[in-house]
C-alpha cells in the first residue's frame, strides 16, 4: 500500500491530472489523506506492516475531527520516527523542493506528474521503484544514456593506461558490451593501439 499525506491535495487538480486516483485499481493500492487527523495517524501506525511507501507534503498540517488545523508538529514528527523504526520508506515532496533521490526529497509537481507511472509499475510488479517518481517511466533508459555520456567524457579526458582504474569507464563498458569482461575490452583497445576517436566510434556503433 502507498500512503500520501497531502493537505494541499484538494487543489492538486489545478496543476496535475490526478483523476486516475479515483479509479478502483489505484484506490486499492494508494490512499490519500488530505485532512489527516491523529486518529488517522494511529490507524497508519497499526497498519505499518502493509505500507510500502509513506509520502508526505513538506509542510503537512494536522486536523481535528471538525477539520480545523491544529498544532500537529510533534504528532507528525512522531509518525515519521515510528515509520523509520518500522523500516517504512518515506518520501517528502513540496513545491519547488530540490529533488534529491538519495535524500528522498522531490518537487511536488514532479511527484504528481510521475505518480501514475509509479503506481502502474507497483501494481504490475508489487515492487517500489522510486526512480520512476524522480525520473519518469523511462528512468532506465535515461540512466543508461547518462552512464554512456560519463564514460565518453572519461575516455576523452583520461590516459588509456588509466582506463582499467576508472570505474566510470568500466561501468559504461559493462552496459555497452554486457557479454564481455570490461578489462578484456580495454586490453583489446590498447593492444590494437586504438585512438580515443576510434574507441568512441566503436562504442557509438554498438549502442
Amino acid at each position: 500500500m502507498i500512503l500520501i499525506l497531502d493537505d494541499t491535495f484538494k487543489t492538486r487538480s489545478k496543476y496535475s491530472d490526478v483523476s486516475f486516483l479515483e479509479d478502483e485499481k489505484y484506490r486499492n493500492v494508494c490512499i490519500i489523506f488530505d485532512r489527516p487527523t491523529k486518529k488517522d495517524f494511529r490507524n497508519i501506525v497499526v497498519d505499518f506492516k502493509n505500507i510500502h511507501l509513506l509520502s508526505n507534503h513538506r509542510s503537512l498540517k494536522l486536523f481535528n475531527d471538525d477539520q480545523d488545523i491544529i498544532d500537529g508538529k510533534q504528532a507528525i514528527q512522531n509518525l515519521f520516527i515510528q515509520a523509520q523504526s518500522e523500516n517504512v520508506s518515506r518520501l517528502e515532496f513540496g513545491r519547488d523542493m530540490h529533488s534529491n533521490f538519495k535524500a528522498k526529497t522531490l518537487d511536488k509537481d514532479v511527484f504528481y506528474s510521475n505518480l501514475k507511472h509509479f503506481l502502474d509499475n507497483y501494481i504490475d510488479t508489487k515492487q517500489i521503484e522510486l526512480k520512476i517518481l524522480f525520473y519518469g517511466e523511462n528512468y532506465a533508459e535515461l540512466e543508461y544514456l547518462s552512464a554512456i555520456d560519463r564514460m565518453m567524457d572519461e575516455i576523452n579526458f583520461s590516459n588509456s593506461i588509466d582506463f582499467k582504474k576508472n570505474e566510470l569507464i568500466l561501468e559504461g563498458i559493462r552496459l555497452v558490451f554486457s557479454e564481455r569482461e570490461p578489462l578484456d575490452i580495454v586490453d583489446e583497445w590498447v593492444k590494437k593501439g586504438l585512438s580515443k576517436k576510434e574507441i568512441i566510434t566503436i562504442i557509438n556503433n554498438q549502442i
